[in-house]
């Protein structure tokens, strides 16, 4: 697969609210870095472990999401994903109901290594 298959496949998944095939294209060493944004406002890092821990939370907070990639520029190993981004919640998130959608438009920098996505870096902005 191209880097840009990869990248494109891993993207689906998440949005698919699909953990385990996620996880097939999550390197062991992963590590995902995301920027202050709205919701989260000094930042986090994420490793293998805590990026599951969070996508699992997300599976009962979200009932669904969109992912529309708007643009993809692939340099070897390495996409810079410009990503459209809409999740309806399923539960209350402070004075957002259930049914709410949500947007944010990110740029999310992706790398690979051994065929698997080593490093994530998110810039997410908020609507």
């Amino acid at each position: 697969m191209t880097t840009r298959e990869i990248v494109t496949a891993y993207i689906r998944a998440i949005e698919a609210h699909a953990p385990d095939e996620v996880a097939r294209h999550m390197h062991p060493d992963f590590e995902n870095v995301e920027h202050p944004n709205k919701l989260v406002p000094t930042g986090r890092r994420y490793d293998l472990a805590a990026t599951r821990a969070a996508g699992e939370r997300g599976l009962a907070v979200m009932a669904s999401e969109r992912y529309e990639i708007r643009q993809m520029i692939v340099e070897g190993d390495r996409a810079a994903v410009q990503i459209a981004w809409s999740g309806t919640l399923a539960v209350p998130a402070g004075p957002l109901p259930p049914g709410h959608v949500m947007r944010a438009d990110v740029c999310s920098i992706i790398e690979l290594k051994d065929g698997k996505v080593w490093r994530q870096e998110q810039y997410d902005c908020f609507a």
